[in-house]
């Protein structure tokens, strides 16, 4: 397998910051009211103090947010939130007791838990997992029930009190970790942020509700059981792509005494698609605290793997390539795009290393498009633009649609005849030779695709372009030529036992 690049494609750095921590120390009293006693914690939302409320006369824990908390929508979001999770009463829930800012720095007051996290302290027993994940399963129902997800449950973020010598599950951050995706890019190109229990909806910045915690529940359930993640990878890509791809080893395979109901309900809660986990955290709960005889769910389609030939869903050997791509992107990503073209034999993995490319652009906040070409349909004129753009407007607002339009609505729709009957009707042009139709057609095709690569970039992947038809290889030719300068990467896989120079792509391309 080989990756070419048609356009040239230098390396530089990628994008965002990390975040800076906030400046407060011991000693500083936040409102002429709390006290910092003791720092207690810290990670990505920022640092947490034992504190001391000298109103009330009680400790409190006093969390003082990050750099990218105190800003814009971000600090507006979070004191809305905050005051949400104020409002729930559950004895496991942390309480959050107010809000305020100092020096400019949002900060929140909850109830100081003296206990260490699940990640410090994790469930010794199958039955202990079983009592945490109730409990859990009641707060989460609680704070659903509210209309709160809580978008970062995880070990860390579930504490433990006791309550009369018994161990009490309270969790913490409910509702306050950002909206954005809780994955940023790194000067250097890779990714940070919380990943390991990240759902795949929320790794590529689909819509979230409550389902998304149940995810990180499964993954936190499958951890303690087993005595392992049941993805893992030598970076955060490596273990997005699995959440998102791979099948889940079935947790027996590793304990053979987890009960075959726990292991059901495991599964169902690591499924991909949403739709197929439970529906809410009490039926969670119900299934867990039944007895195995009355145990009866199935676990959805194609959740349970056999082991034999798996790989986790991990690019073995493809680190070179992998980096390659992700350059590529980052190029793209800072106006300088291009098209990469990845060949080899069929079964080689090319699609497969493809998707990782179009996985890391949506995970960082790009946009994608796909269309394929296809062997008894290559006679189909632009068969891979009109899936590509049809899969633009299925996922589009009228108001979207219209600005990425432009006035080239009517172009457009002769290959998304939809796109007529969400923002049609379109005024009649001029009568044009059919020359001047074709390159009209494909200056509303680019003028689209570039206003979409703004600002955060686009990735036009097309599969299959050894079936690609002589009208979407002329396309493709004339978009080549303006990408330089454009957000936009082109990202073609083609098998090149079926290529050679006298293939038409190879000419188009000048190969």
């Amino acid at each position: 397998m080989n990756i070419s690049d048609s356009e040239t494609i230098g390396l530089t750095s990628t994008t965002a910051d990390l975040d800076v921590m906030p400046t407060c120390s011991v000693g500083d009293v936040l409102s002429d009211r709390y006290r910092l006693d003791d720092e207690i914690g810290r990670g990505g939302m920022g640092i947490v103090f034992r504190a001391w409320d000298t109103d009330l006369e009680r400790a409190v824990a006093v969390k003082i947010l990050g750099a990218h908390l105190q800003v814009g929508d971000a600090r507006e979001r979070l004191f809305h939130e905050a005051r949400a999770a104020a409002a729930l009463s559950h004895p496991h829930v942390v309480a959050v007791h107010d809000v305020g800012e100092h020096r400019h720095m949002p900060y929140l007051v909850m109830e100081l838990i003296e206990g260490p996290s699940l990640k410090e302290r994790v469930p010794e027993t199958i039955e202990e997992t079983i009592e945490f994940a109730t409990q859990l399963c009641e707060a989460l129902a609680h704070a659903h029930e509210h209309g709160l997800v809580h978008r970062d449950l995880k070990p860390a973020n579930v504490l433990l009190a006791d309550i009369s010598g018994r161990p009490l599950v309270k969790l913490v951050d409910l509702g306050l970790a950002v909206h954005e995706r809780a994955v940023r890019m790194t000067r250097e190109g890779g990714i940070t942020g919380t990943v390991n229990y990240m759902a795949p909806e929320q790794a590529l910045g689909k819509k979230i509700d409550g389902r998304t915690d149940l995810y990180a529940l499964g993954v936190m359930l499958y951890e303690f059981t087993t005595g392992r993640l049941p993805f893992d990878g030598d970076n955060p890509l490596a273990v997005l792509s699995q959440h998102l791809h791979a099948p889940v080893v079935p947790p027996r395979t590793y304990r053979a005494d987890i009960p075959e109901h726990i292991e059901t309900a495991i599964l169902r809660l690591l499924a991909k698609d949403p739709d197929d986990r439970f529906a809410s955290a009490k039926e969670v709960s119900a299934v867990l605290t039944q007895s195995p005889e009355a145990a009866a769910i199935s676990a959805p389609a194609g959740v349970s793997a056999a082991l034999g030939g798996l790989v986790r869903g991990r690019m073995v050997g493809r680190d070179t390539e992998i980096a390659s791509l992700r350059r590529s992107w980052s190029e793209t990503t800072h106006g300088r795009g291009g098209i990469v073209l990845v060949s080899g034999e069929p079964g080689s993995g090319k699609t497969r290393l493809a998707r990782e490319l179009v996985d890391y652009a949506c995970i960082t906040g790009g946009t994608v498009l796909s269309g394929g070409c296809y062997e008894l349909e290559g006679a189909t004129p632009y068969l891979p633009f009109i899936e590509a753009l049809r899969l633009w407007v299925h996922t589009s607002s009228d108001d979207e649609l219209r600005e990425a339009a432009g006035d080239s609505g009517a172009e457009l729709a002769r290959l998304a005849p939809e796109l007529a009957s969400r923002i049609g009707p379109f005024p009649e042009g001029p009568t044009l030779s059919a020359t001047d139709a074709r390159l009209r057609l494909y200056d509303g095709v680019a003028r689209c695709l570039f206003h979409l690569a703004e600002p955060s970039g686009l990735l036009l992947f097309i599969d299959d372009l050894q079936w690609t038809d002589q009208a979407s290889l002329s396309l493709l030719h004339y978009l080549v030529r303006l990408v330089r300068r454009e957000r936009l990467l082109i990202l073609g896989c083609y098998r090149d036992t079926d290529l050679d120079r006298s293939h038409p792509l190879a000419e188009a391309l000048d190969l």
